[in-house]
């Protein structure tokens, strides 16, 4: 029994990282700009090739088994990051800007990190940088920062991310992706580090010029479905629940064929 009591624990721990998912998701649903995230398993077959084969146990009456399907458990592989586009809220504020389609936002700290976001709630710091709402700048065309200066006019902010106060332009935010833009190019590249940001982990992953529309006055809403997630969560929670029973009733089995073997023996 103790093969079943491994699958079972290990099913219960992909339950609780499915658990820790969903309950990020359901924590992060008002969060502007956030993406949900799933978790992925994949099914581990154990090498078994140094310890045996089927045939060994030919013409032995209570045969031990070798084959590899005695002990599949699943192990947590990914968080898949689901790129939808999550609803277009309007502010009002011209600082606070969505991007509709695909593309990010890059941003970068005082050590010159570079970071890549869907959040657009920025702000002007005291010299009219323009940054995020941890200080971090909003960089234009050639990483450059864009600055404001303290002067009459309104603020405005075009569709393809250039920013000017009355005639006067003060450079282009820029608003790329990665590779072809695709969920599946973004995931293999990027990972999520919290409040927003993304870190390239790829060396090789190339960075394009994206066709998301720069929307000012606009917030993009969490893609996170309450609905869903809620589903989510009762029902890993009940598939615990069943990989614990089942982890408990191989052990009182186990338990058992102990008594039963001493008794035999005896």
């Amino acid at each position: 029994m103790a093969n079943g009591l491994y699958v079972a624990s290990s099913g219960s721990r992909a339950q609780l990282d499915r658990l820790e998912t969903v309950s990020n998701n359901l924590a992060n649903l008002m969060t502007s700009g956030f993406k949900r995230q799933e978790a992925t398993y994949t099914e581990v077959h154990n090498d078994v090739s140094s310890i045996g084969s089927p045939d060994q146990a030919m013409g032995v009456r209570t045969p031990n088994r070798f084959l590899p399907e005695d002990r599949i458990r699943v192990e947590l592989s990914d968080r898949y990051t689901s790129w939808e586009q999550g609803s277009l809220d309007q502010t009002d504020n011209p600082l606070d800007l969505a991007l509709e389609g695909n593309g990010l936002f890059k941003v970068k700290d005082e050590a010159g990190n570079v970071f890549y976001s869907r959040h657009g709630r920025f702000q002007l710091s005291k010299d009219g940088t323009i940054t995020n709402q941890s200080g971090l700048e909003v960089l234009g065309i050639n990483n450059a920062p864009i600055k404001v200066p303290a002067t009459q006019g309104l603020l405005d902010i075009a569709y393809d991310g250039k920013v000017s106060v009355g005639e006067t332009q003060l450079g282009q935010i820029d608003v790329v992706t990665i590779g072809d833009g695709t969920g599946a190019s973004l995931n293999r590249s990027l990972t999520h580090i919290g409040e927003g940001l993304y870190r390239l982990d790829d060396d090789s992953a190339v960075e394009n010029k994206a066709n998301g529309l720069v929307r000012q006055g606009f917030m993009e809403g969490s893609n996170v479905n309450a609905v869903t997630e809620m589903m989510t969560l009762l029902s890993a929670s009940r598939l615990f629940d069943l990989n614990q029973q089942a982890a408990k009733a191989m052990g009182e089995m186990d338990s058992q064929a102990a008594k039963d073997v001493a008794l035999v023996q005896g």
